[in-house]
């Protein structure tokens, strides 16, 4: 089953759409919602995965076990994003469309701007999910939205830009 998911930003004025998702029979898919620029990163089925970074060729970075063999849990990408949205004039506004999911964060709750990571985990195990926070630095994660509908699972792990873990 197709399942299109974006993570959209609010600093109370206004929505922006940041990144979109796309999991397919084909693979992983996911980048930025820029206006006529095509930056994403594909694990595809068989295990190739490619990153499409200022329009140039899509580049094979690395092979790793197919879709239908996936163990264990890996960090797709990392990524940030600015807290001060309205100065993202190349992202769109979110139009309130239909989607599979919708993950919607307040800016105001971040200092120094958003850190997203896309893990995938092995499906139906719920234990991984655990596993993956306690791998990242105690107190980065300020929070996290699973979707446990798709093979593999995915999670999106959200963190302030700029503040120590401890803190």
């Amino acid at each position: 089953m197709p399942l299109h998911i974006e993570l959209v930003a609010t600093d109370g004025k206004i929505q922006k759409r940041i990144l979109w998702i796309d999991v397919t029979s084909n693979g992983v898919y996911s980048g930025y919602c820029f206006k006529g620029r095509d930056q994403h990163i594909t694990y595809h089925a068989d295990g190739n995965v490619f990153i499409n970074w200022l329009n140039g060729k899509p580049k094979k970075t690395v092979v790793l076990p197919p879709l239908n063999a996936f163990k264990g849990f890996h960090q797709l990408y990392a990524t940030y994003f600015a807290n001060d949205i309205s100065r993202l004039h190349d992202t769109p506004d979110y139009n309130l469309k239909k989607l599979d999911a919708i993950v919607n964060i307040d800016v105001r709750n971040y200092e120094n701007g958003i850190g997203c990571m896309l893990f995938m985990a092995e499906p139906n195990n719920h234990g991984l999910l655990g596993e993956m926070i306690k791998a990242l630095p105690q107190g980065l994660v300020t929070e996290t939205h699973s979707f446990l509908q798709c093979k593999p699972w995915l999670s999106l792990v959200l963190h302030n830009v700029g503040k120590s873990p401890s803190s």
